[in-house]
């Protein structure tokens, strides 16, 4: 085997259809922090003239000439054949050493324990623990395996659904209630879906940023969003998504869900006139009860008509298309509209898209891995465990020091300024 530094395009050819790759090592990717100032190489691993492995690296200035290097959800290889591991790891290792890197930072885009939907683990189900562990022998420290939402991370936890082999209906059926119930509502309401530009990415900015701060997390600035569709737009590899809703068609969806309950109001009460029926009566109460709460969201709907106008931009997100899957990286809806579902429209489209296009699976992103309501977010893994995926749960944050003099002087020093800060 031989570890060299690879091409765009060698790399490019490789990472393209290794089974296990993902947006994060692109060359894309690389582009895009390049003009955030992060420079950027390829190696991989060759045999027998073929590229068996590779990898990103992004290197980010830290310290003086030194840097850390970041490899983004990869690297790309089969960490099942440690052999293998361990060769790109110590060819790495003398690589990096060559260019002033303090310290190795990674993410593998590896699951590490089977888990159920509940976040328990599965009984006879796959187990990486072997590989964890070859890592740590290789000399790597652990973040540790952690739950929660940390922004300065990518998330560890996240939630997939499978869309391959499988038709819309079949995939329908296979979720709960309550999502089912929604797709048909926001069907009904005819939400339609449509694609941003880049002049109008603003469309898509306010409608996170107004999630964003009713979630209290931290909102990205314009030239972030811009750098993305610059970087992988152009290749097909990502959208701007955004939903909106017709009033009239909704009012008009509103209007046959009020008739149909009306008739059955009129029906009960000449039935009753003939002869008293607690059945019948009880049916009629309840179908009264639906008279006026469809009465009220036609009046609530006329009010939004004359507050906002009659066609109305309800949610927005953003996905990337690559490889196995469809990501949604992140999404978000206007707080004063949460009412109409919105969000399923997305999703819903997406996941057609993928059972159209042969994608193996929708990626809901991340998830806290704590399934209970103590969670920040057990009301966003609540919305996405409907649509009955898989909870992944991945191998974690690594680190290696390359330079182990120099990387305590950086810790030191780190600390000097920490504290004179306060």
């Amino acid at each position: 085997m031989i570890f060299k530094e690879l091409s765009e395009q060698e790399f490019k050819e490789f990472s393209i259809h290794f089974s296990n790759n993902n947006f994060w090592q692109t060359p894309n990717m690389a582009h895009q922090r390049m003009k955030r100032g992060y420079p950027y190489s390829y190696v991989g691993i060759l045999e027998n003239d073929q590229v068996i492995a590779a990898s990103m690296l992004s290197f980010v200035p830290i310290f003086k000439s030194y840097s850390c290097c970041q490899i983004l959800r990869g690297p790309l290889l089969d960490f099942s054949n440690l052999e293998l591991l361990s060769f790109f790891h110590e060819q790495l290792v003398s690589y990096l050493k060559k260019k002033n890197i303090l310290y190795l930072h990674m993410n593998p885009y590896f699951p590490y324990k089977e888990r159920n939907l509940q976040g328990q683990i599965v009984e006879n189900g796959f187990d990486h623990s072997h590989i964890f562990n070859h890592l740590i022998k290789l000399g790597y420290t652990h973040e540790g395996f952690t739950t929660g939402i940390d922004a300065s991370r990518e998330p560890r936890w996240i939630y997939t659904i499978d869309t391959e082999n499988i038709t819309q209906d079949d995939l329908l059926k296979r979720m709960e209630r309550k999502t089912i119930r929604s797709i048909h509502h926001v069907m009904d309401y005819n939400i339609q879906v449509h694609e941003l530009d880049r002049n109008h990415l603003s469309i898509y900015e306010e409608i996170i940023q107004d999630t964003t701060q009713r979630r209290g997390f931290e909102f990205r600035e314009s030239s972030y969003y811009q750098n993305v569709y610059d970087s992988f737009h152009e290749d097909g590899y990502v959208q701007f998504l955004y939903a909106t809703m017709n009033m009239q068609d909704y009012i008009h969806s509103l209007q046959k869900d009020l008739q149909k309950h009306q008739d059955i109001v009129n029906q009960s009460s000449i039935r009753l006139e003939k002869q008293e029926s607690l059945k019948i009566r009880r049916k009629m109460n309840i179908a009264m009860e639906q008279v006026q709460i469809f009465q009220k969201k036609i009046e609530d709907a006329n009010h939004i008509i004359e507050s906002d106008g009659n066609n109305i931009i309800l949610a927005a997100g953003l996905f990337f298309t690559y490889g196995q899957e469809i990501l949604c990286l992140m999404s978000g809806v206007y707080e004063k509209y949460m009412k109409f579902c919105s969000p399923y429209a997305l999703h819903w489209h997406m996941l057609k898209t993928c059972i159209e296009k042969g994608y193996k699976r929708y990626n809901l992103y991340g998830i806290s891995g704590i399934f209970d309501e103590s969670a920040p977010d057990y009301g966003v893994y609540l919305f996405k465990k409907g649509f009955n995926g898989n909870v992944i749960e991945l191998m974690g944050d690594f680190e290696f020091i390359v330079n182990p003099k120099m990387y305590s002087i950086y810790q030191t020093l780190r600390k000097i300024k920490h504290k004179m800060r306060k």
